[in-house]
């Protein structure tokens, strides 16, 4: 199996959209349901645009790569917001 969805300015276009989407919700400080909904609405939309287009091999592997980075995002996100709490607590 070969990778030629990886030469098409299509999918490319489509796994930044993911990417972009599924990195909304590292960036909001309250994340609220609405706009987790609507990350996760705009990731799959330009997932599935990626299954239509191109197939499912180009699908999964544009989907895998901008869900890890989501959630990759979102843990340092969460690390770092954690980190500073602790330092604010701790000079009180």
């Amino acid at each position: 199996m070969t990778m030629h969805f990886l030469y098409d300015t299509d999918w490319w276009i489509s796994a930044a959209t993911a990417l972009a989407a599924a990195s909304i919700p590292a960036f909001l400080k309250p994340v609220k349901a609405f706009h987790l909904l609507l990350a996760t609405a705009l990731w799959a939309a330009a997932v599935l645009r990626i299954a239509v287009i191109q197939g499912a091999l180009a699908a999964l592997t544009g989907g895998g790569i901008t869900l890890l980075w989501g959630i990759l995002l979102m843990l340092f996100s969460l690390l770092f917001t954690g980190l500073r709490r602790m330092a604010n607590q701790r000079y009180r």
